[in-house]
């Protein structure tokens, strides 16, 4: 269970990170934000990590 807990950390380190910045709190986000940021950089990592097996 602390795997998972430290693995959903991580999963949503770079909207925390953003909304830290931002200077803008969980309650006041909803949550909307703080995943799209996650969509945008996860999604951003998975093509990079991607394409070299796709242009192959």
């Amino acid at each position: 269970m602390v795997f998972l807990k430290i693995l959903g950390a991580i999963f949503m380190l770079p909207g925390n990170i953003v909304l830290a910045k931002l200077k803008i709190s969980e309650i006041e986000d909803g949550g909307i934000f703080r995943s799209m940021i996650n969509m945008l950089v996860w999604g951003v990592v998975c093509i990079v990590l991607m394409l070299p097996y796709i242009q192959s």
